[in-house]
């Protein structure tokens, strides 16, 4: 709660110098899902005024050997320190997700962490945007989190995608 108040009080007082750009895209890195026995979709939509994002992602992994589902969602924020130079930072203020399925843990339910770096290019309808993540950083769903990683090999701690999508 104390994050969500502090980057609250930080955006009412960054200057709104950019037009405000609603972007949908989905991660290309998504393709090597033909290459293991799993499936993993990303996707995200954000809206970003002057130098600070807000993304809203979704991501689902689908295991065909494992009887396991997993859905997850949250709410992002990025900065970006250097203007109009693409270069982001951001953190999840909020990340969960639900696991389903035969080999789903008991406790379904999961809350953890995202931390985030990357390069925004944009052109004039859509962007690209190559990105590293690192997913639980406080390490605090170490062990549910091992057993998706091993049910859906892409999903790992630390993530390279390559985003794309549209902007208006």
């Amino acid at each position: 709660m104390k994050r969500l108040i502090i980057v609250m009080i930080i955006t009412c007082l960054l200057p709104l110098s950019a037009a405000p750009v609603w972007q949908a895209g989905v991660d290309l890195r998504c393709i090597d899902s033909s290459f293991y026995p799993s499936l993993r979709l990303d996707a995200e939509a954000s809206y970003r005024f002057g130098s600070v994002r807000v993304s809203l992602p979704v991501r689902y992994s689908h295991s065909y050997d494992y009887e396991l589902d997993f859905i997850e969602t949250g709410l992002a924020v990025s900065v970006y320190p250097f203007g109009d130079l693409g270069f982001y930072a951001g953190v999840s203020l909020l990340r969960f997700g639900a696991f389903w399925g035969l080999e789903a843990p008991e406790d379904n339910l999961i809350f953890f962490s995202e931390a985030m770096i990357g390069w925004t290019i944009d052109f004039p309808y859509f962007y690209i945007e190559p990105r590293i993540s690192i997913t639980d950083v406080f390490a605090s769903e170490e062990a549910r989190l091992s057993v998706l990683r091993e049910a859906v090999p892409q999903y790992s701690r630390f993530r390279i995608s390559l985003l794309a999508g549209f902007a208006m």
